[in-house]
């Protein structure tokens, strides 16, 4: 855990992004997989606490970047995919390495017209579900597992899946 010194502020974000001329932004959708845009530091710097519009059909997308066959009803042709406001996690800052250091910060996305969280969104699901827990004066730990399976065989052995 960072120290409250190291921890990204709206007013440290200059100081932070000072040799920076661009910063990455995403999302995660329905499926579990990053969506997001690359911008100038410019719009970061200008859209950092209040969010952006970014467009709901990221929650209309399966992984293969076609539309769902059933719409959702945050995410439809009949509302024109309407922006969502997506703000960014600044405890999220992360430079890509692989991208020549980018900084990169997770978005939330909220409801344009209540303020709350998304549903679709895993973001803010978890949010929505851990502020229920608390207010029973409860919390909520969690553990991550990886699963790895197999198949051994020699160049003899046919495989066949059932």
């Amino acid at each position: 855990m960072a120290d409250k010194k190291d921890e990204v502020s709206i007013e440290s974000l200059p100081k932070l992004l000072e040799n920076d001329t661009k910063v990455k932004l995403a999302g995660v959708d329905v499926d579990g997989q990053l969506r997001g845009k690359l911008i100038s530091k410019k719009k970061f710097l200008g859209i950092a606490k209040e969010g952006f519009g970014f467009c709901s059909v990221i929650f209309g997308w399966d992984m293969h970047d076609q539309t769902y066959f059933r719409e959702l009803k945050i995410s439809n042709a009949e509302n024109g995919y309407h922006d969502l406001i997506a703000i960014p996690d600044l405890a999220s800052f992360r430079r890509i390495p692989w991208e020549d250091d980018v900084p990169f910060f997770l978005v939330s996305f909220f409801d344009p017209d209540s303020g709350k969280p998304i549903s679709a969104c895993p973001r803010g699901l978890l949010k929505t579900a851990l502020e229920k827990l608390q207010a029973k004066g409860l919390g909520a730990m969690a553990g991550g597992t990886s699963c790895l399976n197999t198949i051994l065989c020699s160049a003899y052995t046919d495989i066949h899946y059932s």
